[in-house]
């Protein structure tokens, strides 16, 4: 579209706007006695009244507007007296020996290892008490060195399996 065609379109379009302008707000066609019909434009006293609401309709007002409503969904409560109700299931012998046994396991460290005429010993404190121990002795009432490498050594518990590798931490 060229710069004059777009000219052309805007003058057009003002045109056009301008003639449904005038023929919104021409008066009304005439009646058979020649007057011409006025539309009213004139606002009536009625339009401006206000009628209240009487007294007694009224609801008594039971919160301030300008704080937010706090609304108690029942759902929450449901649910949270279902979850008070339900007490966790209780546990197996075999689970609270698992937990001791890995309660102990977690208090053993492992402070050197040392090797003296082909013979691999570990030091290893359980809860404060240092030990010298080989391949098969005793740690605490429950665990059996199972196999001492230069960086720690190997503890099972052979009733529940708990153990595993405790490294040289030095402390």
């Amino acid at each position: 579209m060229t710069v004059k065609n777009r000219k052309l379109f805007i003058l057009l379009a003002v045109v056009t706007l301008a003639l449904l302008n005038i023929w919104r707000w021409w008066p009304a066609s005439t009646s058979q006695s020649g007057k011409v019909e006025q539309r009213s434009t004139a606002f009536n006293i009625e339009d401006f009244e206000v009628r209240a609401i009487p007294a007694d309709s009224l609801l008594p007002l039971t919160r301030d507007i300008f704080y937010p409503k706090r609304i108690v969904a029942k759902k929450q409560l449901v649910k949270a007296a279902q979850n008070a109700i339900q007490l966790p299931p209780a546990k197996s012998q075999e689970e609270l020996a698992r937990e001791s046994a890995e309660a102990e396991f977690a208090k053993i460290r492992c402070v050197a290892v040392s090797v003296r005429n082909e013979r691999i010993q570990a030091y290893v404190i359980n809860a404060g008490e240092p030990l010298l121990v080989s391949k098969g002795d005793k740690v605490g009432s429950r665990f059996v060195v199972e196999n001492i490498v230069s960086d720690g050594v190997t503890l099972r518990d052979p009733d529940t399996g708990v153990g595993g590798l405790i490294t040289v931490s030095g402390k």
